[in-house]
């Protein structure tokens, strides 16, 4: 299982509808991502696994379909590893 943090030399910012502008450590670059990608990064202060970030929303939304949820979180997870804002950082050891 692979962890994920935010990349070194970002700057998060939240804004009030709760998404939140990422700006790079040059300041020449900034993206803003929406409330669910910002909670993302939230949840990532620590090193995560992608299945454990989908746990978390599971536990906050129950009231949704697990399955959508974690497809949900896996696709802005994508994104937010194509834009350079998250990067992998080893795996997890195994719980088996």
């Amino acid at each position: 299982m692979t962890r994920l943090r935010v990349r070194d030399g970002l700057t998060i910012r939240g804004l009030p509808d709760g998404d939140a502008v990422v700006a790079g450590d040059d300041g020449m670059d900034a993206v803003i991502v929406n409330a669910t990608a910002h909670a993302i990064l939230e949840l990532l202060a620590s090193e995560r696994s992608e299945e454990e970030i989908g746990d978390v929303f599971c536990e906050t939304f129950p009231d949704q379909d697990p399955a959508r949820v974690r497809r949900d979180i896996s696709l802005v997870v994508q994104q937010l590893v194509g834009a350079g804002i998250l990067q992998p950082c080893g795996t997890a050891s195994s719980t088996v």
